[in-house]
């Protein structure tokens, strides 16, 4: 059963005993939208919805975060009930929900953010690791598996700085591919970019690969040692978009249409920004 974190303001607990049950009188019906974001997204997304709720106390907006792999395959066996937005940290999942899936609500996709990768290790830590350039040298490393986005992404750089040869899928390199290209390097293969940080930041893996934005949440205990501007690994993009949920209300799809457009906001942006995410105009 997957874990969702819910983010219910006072005034949308008062608004959902107000709203409950009231259909007549012009009264706003009180639902909830399930968004599945990537686990970078977490930290900026918390923040941002309490502002949405602001001017919309009647909605409560369902959080459930993980590798963006993991939530495509949690929305396509649900068949997209219970759930009304994602947010990817991959084109790749967007695209498999829009043209393999079915699953995404036409004209609402946004590749609305863009992120770098970066090479991390304990703050204060010492690596023979001196760019990407000698990753070799490294004693063991956290690094997300390819169905990851920042796995994936690893895998990209990893091809143009020719430890890996050009496939049709980089990211079906497994960590053990990745070990041996890189003469034995031990991979501590993680679920999702925040455990990879968190497995860095906590001294377990002598470096790491996660995003720039994660790095904002970890400045106390990580340094960056190299940082791509995508020329190694290609763009990487934050596509959200609307789920077709076949269970949702009117109400709560057009509360998620609301979500969604809210996301794209100055308000919101303001948000992603100062968490180190680069704002795709």
């Amino acid at each position: 059963m997957k874990k969702r974190v819910i983010s219910l303001t006072m005034a949308a607990v008062l608004a959902a005993s107000v709203f409950a049950g009231c259909g007549a009188g012009g009264q706003k019906e009180a639902v909830t939208v399930y968004v599945d974001a990537a686990a970078s997204l977490k930290t900026s997304i918390e923040e941002i919805i309490p502002l949405f709720n602001k001017a919309n106390p009647n909605v409560t907006i369902s959080l459930n975060t993980g590798s963006s792999g993991t939530l495509l395959t949690q929305i396509e066996e649900s068949e997209g009930i219970d759930h009304d937005v994602f947010f990817s940290a991959g084109a790749k999942q967007v695209d498999t929900l829009d043209e393999k899936d079915n699953l995404m609500l036409e004209g609402t996709r946004v590749d609305l953010l863009s992120n770098q990768l970066c090479l991390v290790k304990p703050k204060g830590g010492e690596t023979a690791v001196a760019g990407w350039e000698n990753l070799e040298d490294a004693k063991n490393m956290a690094l997300c598996d390819g169905t990851v986005p920042v796995g994936k992404y690893t895998r990209n750089a990893l091809v143009s700085l020719g430890y890996l040869p050009e496939s049709e899928d980089n990211s079906a390199y497994t960590s053990e591919e990745v070990s041996a290209a890189l003469g034995g390097v031990e991979i501590n293969e993680c679920a999702d970019v925040t455990a990879a940080a968190q497995s860095v930041a906590e001294k377990s893996n002598e470096i790491g690969t996660i995003y720039y934005s994660d790095y904002y949440d970890f400045t106390d205990n990580l340094e960056i040692i190299a940082q791509d501007d995508g020329t190694l690994t290609g763009p990487i993009i934050y596509p959200v978009c609307q789920v077709i949920n076949s269970k949702a209300s009117e109400a709560q799809t057009a509360a998620a249409k609301k979500f969604a457009e809210f996301l794209r906001s100055d308000e919101a942006l303001k948000v992603f920004e100062k968490h180190c995410f680069i704002i795709n105009k």
